[in-house]
């Protein structure tokens, strides 16, 4: 277990020690541009608005900067450390609550970070405050962890159905729908139409994240499970533009070390290990029977959420009929179907041979369906901030499609769509989008 380097310890600090600062500012200008696009949306609640300030995010934004840059100088600063843990908690929670969800690639350094604390926690109780060969291992542990955590995700709340490779296919489909040049693009072209290839993707990624504890086990398998995880983010970069450059980082850092007698900072004998491989072992499999059992209760519990949200709501109150009469079963609500959402009407000619058919708001945003003689093709115009990015984005706002029209066909219609969008919006497109969706809901009651 205790195969690191023992002169990497303050390289592997201070590495821990840039990214985290990275991320803390990072963090900042996150929550700003979040903060913009949802009061724009009209989405901000006055809690949210005045935590997601920057009068109280750039304070804590440098504290914990502060922190970081402690930390990083000497070994054994569990204060330092914590400080800056405690930064990065605060603003990843406040991003979550302004955007509407975490950005999960900026979880890797506070995960590594706590586990560099905890291992310094135990050589602290041992009497060796400035031992870092546990909070290496630590950092380690829950690097894998979060690994172990996403390929039980994607079983249990997806199935065998992410192994199928159509999850990959629909996301690489929906960046920039295969419509650009170049090798790349080739590359991204195979895998989407080859399915064998997603298939194995899929399989590869699920496998290599659930093996991601046996980097615990020696320098073999965590060179090859480190290696095979770090191909796996290669692979997504090429194919979705989705870059998680800290966690590659990190996998470079305390996966690929090489072996060595694990030493102390001030160069005495490592610790003994408290206790062996069978123990070990067995301490990590129950730590990953947990894990899978906790990911099993959260989506059972979502499933519960998602099927209470699909029942119709009970009526206030009911009129009891007499036993002879039994009463009529009630009307079903009467929907209002939108004719019109800003410039968009059903009917409405967008490009030769495509129409509007259809016409409604999203949670933030506006749709619209447009229909051809090559099939049906719905557009979703937000300004809400995303990860992803379609072909038809404006500077301002997202454009993107759920379609099932041959890729070739797809361009005019988004093209034509893109074009009147940005007509319509001028350089108001967000107030104006807020106010369009405003007003259908107004019309629909």
């Amino acid at each position: 277990m205790n195969d690191f380097p023992a002169d990497h310890a303050p390289v592997l600090r201070r590495l821990l020690t840039a990214i985290v600062v990275v991320d803390l500012l990072s963090f900042a200008y996150f929550i700003e541009s979040a903060r913009d696009a949802a009061l724009a949306a009209g989405t901000l609640s006055p809690l949210a608005a005045w935590l997601s300030h920057r009068v109280l995010t750039l304070p804590v934004a440098g504290a914990g900067t502060v922190a970081a840059l402690g930390f990083g100088r000497a070994p054994g600063r569990l204060w330092h450390g914590l400080g800056a843990l405690l930064g990065l908690a605060v603003l990843s929670t406040v991003h979550a609550q302004v955007f509407g969800s975490p950005w999960r690639h900026l979880f890797y350094s506070g995960l590594c970070l706590a586990g560099w604390l905890l291992g310094l926690l135990v050589t602290r109780r041992r009497g060796r405050p400035t031992d870092e060969s546990y909070a290496r291992v630590g950092s380690l542990a829950l690097l894998s962890a979060a690994y172990f955590s996403a390929g039980i995700s994607k079983m249990v709340f997806t199935g065998p159905e992410w192994l199928s490779g159509v999850p990959i296919q629909a996301v690489v489909v929906s960046q920039d729908g295969l419509i650009a040049d170049g090798w790349l693009n080739w590359y991204r072209t195979w895998a989407v139409t080859t399915p064998a290839v997603a298939m194995l993707f899929s399989i590869a990624t699920v496998g290599f994240e659930l093996a991601a504890p046996l980097m615990l086990f020696g320098r073999l398998p965590r060179a090859v499970v480190a290696l095979g995880l770090l191909s796996m983010h290669a692979n997504i970069l090429a194919m979705t533009h989705i870059l998680y450059w800290e966690s590659m980082l990190l996998l470079v850092a305390f996966g690929l070390c090489g072996p060595s007698p694990s030493l102390a900072d001030d160069g005495s004998a490592a610790p003994p290990r408290s206790a062996g491989p069978p123990a070990f072992a067995l301490a990590v499999a129950l730590l990953c029977c947990a894990a899978a059992l906790a990911v099993a209760h959260q989506a059972r519990r979502f499933a519960r959420v998602e099927a209470a949200r699909a029942l119709p709501a009970a009526p206030a109150a009911a009129v009891v009929a007499p036993a002879s009469a039994p009463a009529p079963p009630a009307p079903p609500p009467t929907v209002h179907a939108l004719r019109q959402v800003g410039p968009f009407s059903v009917g409405q000619s967008v490009a030769p041979g495509w129409s509007v058919t259809a016409v409604d708001v999203s949670s933030d945003g506006i749709t619209t369906t447009l229909a051809g003689d090559a099939g049906r093709v719905e557009f979703e115009i937000t300004c809400a901030e995303s990860a992803y990015h379609s072909p038809y984005d404006l500077p301002a706002a997202h454009i993107f499609y759920t379609s099932e029209v041959p890729v070739s066909a797809l361009d005019p219609p988004g093209q034509a769509l893109r074009e009147l969008i940005e007509r319509a919006g001028g350089a108001t497109l967000c107030a104006r989008l807020t106010a369009w969706r405003a007003a259908a809901l107004a019309e629909r009651g």
